[in-house]
């Protein structure tokens, strides 16, 4: 899990804008230090959407040590900086065996869900699961 960090870290993907971060198992949420009420609303609410797997999952990654790093921009401009200019408020990238979830500036009540699918997309890959069936 370190190495997963270290190599976050010196990616194009982390920014000094992230002074804080919400540390679940193998998903880790990242955020401005003014983001804290959002990154809790979204730590919340992504238990309950995925409420009835959401523990398999974190078991699961786990075993493989992967890591979902779940990055709550501040704004528009620093999401650019790490993800390039694109439509959607919501990125998903691989990060050697981790995978980076980019979420562009403040969600509306609206968001919050399209940021929840692509987390379970991620944790359902075809990827990870063959990873699984492997002995």
């Amino acid at each position: 899990m370190a190495q997963s960090v270290i190599h976050l870290t010196q990616s194009k993907y982390y920014s000094p804008v992230f002074n804080a971060a919400v540390f679940d198992g193998p998903i880790r949420i990242y955020f401005a230090q003014h983001q804290e009420a959002q990154a809790l609303q979204v730590y919340f609410r992504l238990q309950q959407y995925l409420k009835e797997t959401y523990t398999t999952f974190r078991k699961t990654f786990k075993q493989h040590g992967q890591t979902v790093f779940l990055m709550l921009y501040p704004n528009v401009e620093a999401f650019d900086e790490s993800f390039g200019m694109c439509k959607g408020n919501v990125r998903s990238e691989r990060l050697g065996d981790d995978y980076v979830l980019g979420v562009k500036g403040l969600l509306e009540d609206g968001q919050y869900n399209e940021v929840f699918e692509s987390v379970q997309a991620i944790l359902q890959a075809p990827q990870l699961n063959q990873d699984l069936a492997a002995p």
